[in-house]
């Protein structure tokens, strides 16, 4: 585990600080990107907006269960600069693991605040614009959330991204790769607030762009 959090973390910053073109770095933390995120049962709805962009979405989902393998299905719609998206996507979980909760010399019970998740994801992009080429994309997914206490966890999580399709290079390199960390808040046993930074890297392994992001999340 440390082995993997440290490939993790060399990982993110390589893609932080290598050599970038001149239009990215210009593009560098002038938006940032804002998450609501609402969980009830196997029911979620995802809210975003990015300020200083005009993109926004929003994105009802649902969790089939262990009858389904773990799948989600959810259907993002969402909008930027006038233009519509479509995107039904499922998301599989492979491995989702959590060490159990510890049982203090007091008798009271210290919750495990840490948790390695391995998943991916299918998605079609399908564009109300004519002129715009509708497509799919494929990402591999691997998280890492650390416990520091039952109340503040560090997490990063990595997600190299594939598109095939029209208008799309049908090879099976690597198109980009999607690199998050942050800070984990439990605010009570049900809601959490999360700081992160996000940072997009091409085929190359060249920043493409850098920002600010939060998430709140409510379980009810």
């Amino acid at each position: 585990m440390k082995l993997f959090i440290t490939l993790l973390a060399t990982l993110f910053l390589f893609t932080a600080c290598k050599e970038k073109p001149a239009e990215a770095a210009d593009t560098n933390w002038q938006k940032s990107e804002h998450n609501y995120n609402i969980q009830h049962g196997n029911f979620g709805l995802e809210l975003r907006n990015q300020y200083r962009s005009d993109y926004q979405h929003i994105e009802p989902s649902y969790t089939l269960g262990k009858k389904w393998y773990g799948m989600t299905a959810a259907v993002r719609i969402a909008e930027e600069d006038g233009a519509r998206e479509y995107r039904p996507k499922l998301d599989h979980q492979i491995i989702n693991w959590s060490p159990e909760d510890t049982i203090n010399s007091d008798g009271t019970t210290s919750k495990s605040n840490t948790q390695f998740w391995v998943g991916h994801r299918i998605e079609f992009r399908n564009y109300e614009n004519e002129s715009t080429n509708d497509y799919w994309r494929y990402r591999a997914i691997v998280k890492v959330d650390i416990g520091l206490t039952e109340r503040y966890s560090i997490w990063g999580q990595t997600e190299p991204r594939w598109t095939f399709g029209q208008g799309q290079e049908d090879d099976t390199k690597i198109d980009d790769i999607r690199n998050q960390a942050g800070i984990k808040i439990n605010l009570d046993d049900n809601i959490s607030f999360s700081p992160y930074i996000e940072v997009i890297a091409d085929k190359d392994m060249k920043q493409e762009s850098m920002m600010v992001a939060t998430a709140l999340s409510i379980n009810f």
